[in-house]
């Protein structure tokens, strides 16, 4: 119990060594220090960055969090990349029937949000994407043109989100086109970042943060018992930094943005952001969107469908579906003006 005696704002504690005298106030015993344990490396073509917030933690607790971490990573990756040529994913965009192909739990929970998401969003967000955003010079292959409209009318037949249709109870997953391919990228890092964190609690680690690629999720505190202060990065080409600081316990936070990644051809600039339902990089002055939710699996596919659509689009349909987004949009000066939806507005004040 803490000691209620003050006197004209000096604490009972220096009285007692002013006077060389107890003054009979008992408290709790001290609470040792927490610290926030750091555990960070390669994954999935990014970075992964853990904090964990424990007392004297031994190394065989500090291990048994590394390996907890770094399974769970290994687990989503080796199913859901596309580089790995033996992956789950990649022996889906193989499978050039339309006969049913079998899937792990982990990619179905995927492919059923992605197409949740897909459908709410009216096919802003499209894991079928990847052969226009190849087509337009943001995949592996780097063509010296831009595709043709011949091209892109070829491409379009085997894109759409509804051209992969999902069996939950055979665990399968069906083409309607044998040619049609899945990304799950904009998706599954959120995904990674809900498995660490689930498994971190299970450890028994209620405060923690788990960051993959910018795609984040906080739990309890920090090592200061205050919520987990989350960056929204200014998305500005050579003044990075903190746009806005967001106090975040117990949910997650992804942001898409198109200020890393564009192309130049005869003088015109294309966001890598393809937008699914023209086929075309969009054109708009959205610049990044940040979105607060719940699941990190599903910010992560919002913030790409967010992208799409543009700040008044984006914005729309935040507000009608009651997301915590943050648009920053370009100004003719070079700077940003944030839009935020009512639901942001009300849970991350400055």
């Amino acid at each position: 119990m803490s000691c209620p005696y003050v006197h004209h704002g000096v604490t009972a504690a220096l009285l007692s060594i002013l006077l060389g005298v107890s003054i009979g106030c008992t408290s709790s015993p001290k609470k040792p220090p927490e610290t926030e344990y750091l555990f960070q490396g390669p994954t999935m073509g990014t970075a992964y960055r853990v904090k964990v917030v424990g007392v004297g933690l031994s190394d065989a607790a500090k291990s048994e969090i590394d390996d907890a971490i770094t399974s769970q990573l290994d687990n989503v990756n080796a199913k859901m990349s596309t580089y790995k040529v033996d992956s789950e994913l990649s022996r889906f965009n193989r499978h050039e029937t339309t006969e049913p192909f079998p899937f792990s739990e982990d990619v179905g929970a995927v492919l059923a949000e992605a197409r949740r998401v897909s459908e709410a969003t009216s096919g802003a967000f499209d894991i079928t994407v990847g052969p226009l955003v190849d087509a337009w010079g943001f995949g592996p292959s780097k063509p010296d043109s831009i595709p043709t409209e011949s091209e892109l009318a070829q491409l379009r037949q085997s894109v759409g989100w509804e051209n992969i249709e999902l069996d939950q109870a055979a665990s399968a997953a069906r083409k309607r086109y044998p040619a049609t391919q899945a990304d799950l990228a904009a998706i599954a890092k959120g995904y990674a970042v809900d498995r660490v964190s689930k498994a971190l609690a299970a450890l028994g680690y209620g405060n923690h943060m788990v960051e993959v690629g910018g795609e984040v999720r906080t739990t309890g505190q920090n090592a200061a018992g205050e919520p987990w202060r989350i960056a929204i990065e200014r998305p500005a080409e050579g003044s990075a930094g903190p746009q806005r600081i967001v106090r975040l316990s117990d949910g997650a936070m992804a942001t898409s943005g198109d200020y890393r990644n564009f192309i130049e051809r005869d003088g015109v600039r294309y966001s890598h952001t393809i937008d699914p339902r023209t086929g075309r990089p969009v054109k708009h002055r959205l610049a990044s969107a940040s979105v607060v939710h719940n699941s990190c699996m599903t910010a992560d596919a919002y913030a790409t469908a967010l992208m799409v659509m543009g700040e008044d689009e984006a914005l729309r349909f935040a507000t009608e579906h009651d997301l915590a987004v943050l648009l920053l949009v370009r100004d003719d000066d070079g700077g940003f003006t944030e839009r935020a939806s009512p639901s942001f507005e009300s849970s991350h004040r400055h």
